[in-house]
């Protein structure tokens, strides 16, 4: 016997030579079945969304008055109006998030930057937190003062630059699924 082709075997390769399979051809992900699928995600992030800062913030004076201790024995009232003072600015990028939260369109793009800027800014506010209940309180303020710095210089931008990198993109896609290009909007 012969170690020739097999007509059929080659018939069927041949059909299949033009197709490329649909992971090497980079098909894009239907944007629609993706919304349908995380609709429930969505719904619970847009109505419980604004109480991420709020939580924060009540961590945040717990944990100021736990090291504070601004009512417990003699009450002086500078000390109280310092230990006030200084919670409150511990609280503005919290009191930001919520702020630009309330006003803005629920689950949009400003509206879920606010959120995610709330949760990052918690988060290392927790770490803060912690790591300075650990220690030695007289090392308090230091370390609350670099947390709010890195909060609201460092990362307030970041969340803003990314906010405006995800618009440039979302333009440009709608943008070329119309057909048409930047310089004629």
């Amino acid at each position: 016997m012969s170690e020739g082709a097999d007509p059929v075997i080659d018939a069927a390769g041949a059909g299949n030579a033009d197709r490329r399979p649909e992971w090497f051809a980079g098909r894009r992900p239907d944007l629609a079945e993706v919304a349908h699928q995380t609709r429930r995600l969505r719904r619970a992030l847009s109505r419980f969304g604004a109480t991420c800062p709020v939580f924060f913030a009540l961590t945040t004076i717990a944990v100021s008055s736990a090291i504070g201790q601004p009512l417990r024995g003699s009450v002086d009232l500078g000390e109280l109006g310092l230990w006030t003072l200084g919670t409150l600015l511990l609280l503005t990028p919290f009191a930001a998030a919520l702020a630009v939260m309330l006003n803005a369109r629920r689950g949009g793009l400003v509206w879920t930057t606010a959120l995610s800027y709330s949760v990052l800014a918690g988060v290392l506010g927790l770490c803060v937190d912690l790591g300075v209940l650990g220690t030695d309180p007289q090392s308090a303020p230091l370390s609350f003062l670099s947390a709010l710095i890195v909060q609201v210089i460092v990362l307030a931008p970041v969340c803003a630059a990314v906010a405006f990198l995800v618009r440039i993109v979302s333009d440009s896609t709608r943008l070329r699924a119309t057909g048409k290009n930047f310089d004629s909007r």
